[in-house]
């Protein structure tokens, strides 16, 4: 009887030039991706907040734009001049003689004149002289969902009577609103102060 012959197999040989990958070269191409992906991510948020600073900074524009267009329009006689010195805001009938009808807050405007120091229009920090305040809250979402679908301005009004500074200038007065707000800017809150000037005639085109 003959012997019993395994039948062996023989392994394929090893394809030249393939291999697999190392753990080395797997834990590289995980922290190569994990790079990629946080730079996405990073880009993702920072254009975030980027757009939901110009949407806040176009909503209080426009918000006080409407301010500057409803007092050009608001007859002449009905718009009070900045008195010289401090008013009693306790009295309603005293604050109302001082008030100018825009919609859908009234301004009341501050006493003396507006600054001329040029810190007061862009340091945050910094109250000038006379200021009296008007906070409207501004919802621009509804419901809130994050801080910055409400805004909360503190706005400063002067009104000056420019008769006779210059020659054959009548009936014509300079509106001048300094304003603040602040909105959340990532993880800090960021305080933003600006201004707004006009001129303004007895005709209510000026």
């Amino acid at each position: 009887m003959l012997p019993r012959v395994e039948k062996l197999t023989r392994r394929p040989a090893a394809t030249p030039g393939r291999r697999a990958f190392t753990l080395v070269e797997v834990l590289i191409a995980a922290i190569v991706m994990a790079m990629v992906c946080g730079g996405i991510l990073a880009t993702i948020i920072q254009s975030r907040r980027l757009t939901e600073g110009s949407i806040v900074q176009n909503s209080v524009n426009a918000i006080l734009q409407g301010y500057i267009e409803q007092t050009k329009s608001i007859d002449y006689g009905s718009i009070p001049f900045s008195p010289a010195a401090a008013y009693d805001l306790t009295n309603d009938d005293v604050a109302a003689s001082y008030q100018i009808a825009t919609m859908p807050d009234a301004l009341q405007v501050s006493y003396g004149t507006a600054p001329t120091s040029a810190n007061y229009y862009t340091d945050p920090s910094t109250t000038p002289p006379g200021a009296v305040d008007n906070l409207p809250t501004i919802r621009i979402k509804t419901p809130a969902v994050n801080p910055n679908d409400t805004i909360y301005l503190n706005v400063w009004v002067w009104v000056k009577n420019r008769d006779g500074e210059q020659t054959n200038v009548t009936s014509t007065m300079s509106i001048t609103m300094i304003y603040t707000y602040k909105f959340q800017d990532g993880g800090r809150l960021r305080t933003i102060r600006g201004s707004l000037r006009t001129m303004r005639s007895v005709v209510p085109s000026f």
